[in-house]
């Protein structure tokens, strides 16, 4: 099985482990991390990720820079914005620039996961672990 590839980018390093650890618990995948836009900057050139999580604000490279730069290495790739900013104006140049859906902080992975979880079964990449039942 070709595990999907996840880029996760966010200059806040809990919300890049606890992202990064929730779905390596729950999905056949490999997660990427990077906690700047040149670090992402990095991996993109490296790898072909499915799906990127990316923070809006950080400081020097933007999440919306880090989209642009994913879609022009790979335009299939799907990215998911998080922000604090509730702004609409934000929201759609995000969208506009490629991203797939854009989500507010704070959100846990109850409103993450499903959106992550749709993606991946749109690209027939969808991998739950299955998790033994205890007795």
């Amino acid at each position: 099985m070709d595990k999907p590839k996840i880029l996760i980018v966010d200059d806040d390093s809990d919300v890049v482990e606890t992202i990064g650890k929730y779905l390596e618990r729950n999905l056949e995948c490999s997660v990427y991390r990077a906690e700047d836009g040149r670090k992402a900057f990095e991996h993109i050139e490296k790898e072909v990720f499915d799906l990127a999580i990316l923070d809006v604000k950080m400081p020097g490279i933007s999440g919306i820079d880090v989209l642009k730069r994913l879609k022009a290495a790979h335009p299939k790739a799907h990215a998911l914005m998080i922000s604090a900013w509730d702004s609409q104006q934000v929201a759609l140049t995000a969208i506009k620039e490629g991203a797939t859906d854009y989500i507010v902080k704070p959100s846990g992975m109850e409103v993450i996961f499903p959106k992550v979880k749709a993606i991946l079964e749109k690209l027939g990449r969808f991998f739950p672990k299955i998790h033994p039942k205890k007795p």
